[in-house]
């Protein structure tokens, strides 16, 4: 009996590191593009009001008109909600680990940049909110997973 409970969390070990996917037998796009959609749909849901006010402005370009006073500081107090959202909300923290177990920081970024088209915004809004200092920097803080080795 006592031989059972020293080897018991060898065996377990051993059978977590066995249960650990190999990245390059897991991160093919049919595997990622599902964890991806749901981590992104938690992070529509999540910034809902923002991504409304992107897209608001986003017509005002499209027109051809240049959003005024009221709208740029709507859409700057909305950068700085997604910036929440994109630190601290469960679906960055999904996309995230996705990306990490992939080892592939664009995953982040791709799947942002098409969940503000998927809103209908003109790529004028897609260019600013990327190009902005506060978004480029949450997403080099967030896209820089540490590349996964494998055990062994």
């Amino acid at each position: 009996m006592r031989a059972i409970f020293l080897c018991l969390p060898a065996v377990l070990l051993l059978s977590a590191c066995a249960s650990t996917p190999d990245p390059a037998e897991v991160c093919t796009s049919e595997w990622i593009a599902p964890r991806a959609t749901k981590a992104v749909g938690k992070i529509e849901s999540s910034a809902r009001s923002s991504l409304k006010t992107f897209s608001s402005v986003s017509k005002t370009w499209a027109k051809g008109d240049t959003p005024n006073l009221v709208q740029l500081w709507s859409l700057n107090k909305a950068m700085n909600k997604m910036k929440k959202e994109l630190t601290r909300g469960q679906g960055i923290k999904d996309l995230k680990t996705v990306a990490k177990r992939c080892n592939d920081p664009n995953i982040i970024k791709d799947s942002m940049s098409e969940l503000f088209r998927k809103q209908g915004m003109s790529e004028n809004i897609v260019s600013w909110i990327e190009n902005s200092p506060i978004y480029d920097s949450l997403i080099a803080s967030i896209a820089e997973p540490t590349p996964v080795t494998p055990n062994g």
